[in-house]
């Protein structure tokens, strides 16, 4: 998909240095793959936080045993 749209340019520079990425897409498309992880690690934890385990340091090392 071609999109024309601003982007601060300090900022584009700065996600380029900072990612060593070749090029400005590349820069893009790695930040929405980031950004999608991110949002996705949260909503497993929304979701999945209330599955607690109650597990003592003796239960742990008898499981490994």
């Amino acid at each position: 998909v071609k999109i024309t749209t601003y982007i601060d340019e300090r900022l584009l520079k700065q996600a380029l240095k900072a990612s060593r990425a070749r090029t400005k897409r590349e820069v893009l498309e790695n930040g929405l793959r980031s950004l999608l992880a991110e949002i996705q690690r949260n909503t497993f934890v929304r979701e999945f936080d209330h599955l607690r385990l109650r597990i003592t340091p003796e239960d742990l090392a008898q499981l490994r045993a």
